[in-house]
This record gives C-alpha cells, sequence and structure tokens, in this order.
C-alpha cells in the first residue's frame, strides 16, 4: 500500500524539528552538541563517564552522517528541503544513526542491566524535545506488562522513526502533536 505523501511529509517534518535543536530552522553541528547536552543533563550524567562521550560521539557521527547525506550545497547546514530530498534510509542509519540510538538507551540504563525505566525514558525524550504525552504512550508501546523497555527495543524504535514511512510503529506515537 502506498504512503499518502502528507502522512510522510508531517513524519519528516516532525523529525527534522526534533533535529533542530535550537529552531533556528535547519540543522547544523551544533544541533547535535546541544542534543547530546540536553539529555546528558537530563540524566544528570557524568559528563566524563564512558556513555557521556559514546552519546556525544554518536550525536556527532549521527549529523556526519547527514550532512554527507543532505547537505547538497556544501554549507554546513541541512534545510528542510535538502532533509526531505535526501533522507537516509536504514542502511545509512545503521551506520550513522545507531551509534546514537545505542548510546542514548545505553545512557537511560543506569543500572546497567539492559533495560530503561520509566523516569530515565522520559526524562531523556522529553529533553529531546518529545511532548510527555506522546513519550508516556511510546513508553507504554514499547514496555508493555513489564513496565521496562529493553535497551535494543529502544534502540530498534529510534531507527523506526527515523527511517520507516509507515505510521504503524511505535515511534510514529512520537510524529503526532499533542492533545
Amino acid at each position: 500500500m502506498p504512503t499518502d505523501p502528507t502522512d510522510r511529509l508531517i513524519r519528516l517534518r516532525a523529525r527534522f524539528a526534533l533535529l533542530d535543536t535550537n529552531g533556528n530552522g535547519h540543522l547544523q553541528s551544533d544541533d547535535f552538541t546541544l542534543l547530546a547536552d540536553r539529555v546528558l543533563d537530563s540524566l544528570s550524567a557524568n559528563r566524563d563517564s564512558a556513555k557521556a562521550h559514546a552519546l556525544t560521539q554518536g550525536c556527532r557521527t549521527f549529523w556526519q552522517g547527514l550532512a554527507a547525506a543532505c547537505d547538497r550545497d556544501g554549507d554546513a547546514t541541512v534545510t528542510f528541503q535538502e532533509y526531505a530530498a535526501a533522507i537516509p534510509d536504514a542502511a545509512h542509519f545503521d551506520q550513522y544513526g545507531s551509534p546514537y540510538a545505542r548510546a542514548l538507551a545505553a545512557l537511560a540504563d543506569t543500572d546497567d542491566d539492559g533495560q530503561v525505566e520509566q523516569g530515565e525514558f522520559i526524562a531523556c525524550m522529553t529533553a529531546i524535545g518529545f511532548a510527555p504525552p506522546q513519550v508516556r504512550q511510546l513508553f507504554a508501546a514499547l514496555a508493555g506488562q513489564r513496565g521496562r523497555i529493553t535497551t535494543d527495543a529502544w534502540s530498534a524504535a529510534i531507527k523506526d522513526y527515523y527511517v520507516s514511512d509507515s505510521a504503524n510503529t511505535p515511534g510514529q506515537l512520537l510524529a503526532n502533536q499533542p492533545t
């Protein structure tokens, strides 16, 4: 079944706005530095820890991959038009986005048991810029009766959010505006 172009555009705009951390209308390296800083602050993470370094590097790698794929005019910024025209696929995300996704989930797994508790999940996701109602819905969808999310499930949901055209993945709950 073909993807509705209007739904696709809404999801692309939501993804772009999320990455435009400073809200200036385009993506730059600084957006990804700010993203890492907000997440680290949300969990009061030790900036010298291996997990903090992994998140910072993951954000840097994510930016470098997006810039390489999308920055057509070489001005070190990515406009929405460039982003929408060259949105990376799953293989690209595996190389450039997965380090960020894995590092984010690992950072939120504060007791290193492979599970993320609701409080840490909500703290990270709201620091990233998602609305609390959608964050709670996503947590419930991913955690089910367990009350926790595995780091692998969260990493997979992040990938789905960024690369799936389907509105039927748990991460797409985040593209919805609060009601």
